[in-house]
């Protein structure tokens, strides 16, 4: 019988792919027994058995969510040894690699922001986040995230200039967060100048305001425009101007009372149907 020769290049063309297909395959092996361990919640092995699993088949890019998972799993908040830093560390990796082959997945992206958070790194998200939005202007929620980590972080003005300048009318909330932050900053801080304290005051007012335009029956935000009125009043040296704006207040005050009753009799009217 007559033997058919095979040119040198296919004969390393088909061991390329028989070895490239039983990488893959043990590969697969690799991140079954890691869905295992995470299942039995033995996350260390887990974790292992995922980066294994890529180190044989790169390929398989959706193993790193399950790498991501594993690690911020593992990761505990506040604590500042080598091993669990790199266990934050290996999670932002393995999160951001997965993101950028699955971008559309929401929910891994809140987990990488989570991550970021409880590691404590604020720059770093606020760094991640900023290239999101160049890319997406229109991301919303990547623009509420920001100004959330602004507000965490004591940098209100931040993030009421970030609001104004890059979601002036798509949202009422990341105004009225702003509100709230200015509040506990002037009604808590002591070490603030009556000047400061005043610009703060001025800041929430004007963010409750836009607040109450884009959503005029908004609750919370009567009820912080009315705490806002009450830390200027305190702040008035002339008891004329103290007593209008403490009349101001109570007028929020009485708005947001009256909302509230028009709220729950409105549900109890749906409820009756």
């Amino acid at each position: 019988m007559r033997k058919v020769a095979v040119p040198p290049i296919l004969m390393v063309l088909i061991a390329a792919f028989t070895l490239s297909g039983c990488d893959t395959l043990k590969a697969r092996i690799e991140l079954n027994k890691g869905n295992k361990h995470y299942k039995n919640e033995k996350y260390k092995d887990a974790l292992y058995q995922f980066q294994r699993g890529l180190q044989l088949d790169p390929s398989l890019k959706f193993a790193w969510r399950s790498v991501a998972l594993s690690a911020m799993t593992l990761y505990r908040p506040g604590v500042e040894d080598k091993e669990n830093q790199g266990y934050a560390e290996t999670a932002i990796d393995a999160f951001k690699k997965y993101l950028v082959a699955y971008p559309d997945d929401q929910k891994a992206q809140e987990f990488l922001i989570g991550t970021y958070v409880n590691a404590g790194k604020y720059d770093e998200v606020l760094k991640y986040l900023s290239s999101q939005v160049k890319t997406n202007p229109g991301d919303l929620k990547s623009h509420k995230a920001i100004v959330s980590i602004y507000l965490r972080t004591q940098r209100i003005k931040e993030a009421y200039e970030w609001v104004r300048s890059h979601i002036p009318n798509a949202d009422a909330e990341p105004y009225y967060l702003v509100s709230v932050y200015c509040w506990d900053k002037a009604f808590r801080d002591a070490t603030i100048t009556p000047e400061v304290r005043s610009e703060y005051v001025e800041i929430g007012l004007a963010a409750a305001d836009k607040a109450l335009q884009l959503q005029p029956e908004y609750f919370e935000a009567m009820v912080y425009t009315n705490l806002l009125y009450r830390e200027k009043a305190k702040l008035q040296t002339d008891e004329a101007q103290k007593q209008q704006y403490f009349d101001k207040a109570e007028e929020y005050r009485t708005k947001a009372m009256a909302l509230r009753e028009k709220l729950k009799q409105q549900g109890s009217s749906f409820a009756a149907k």
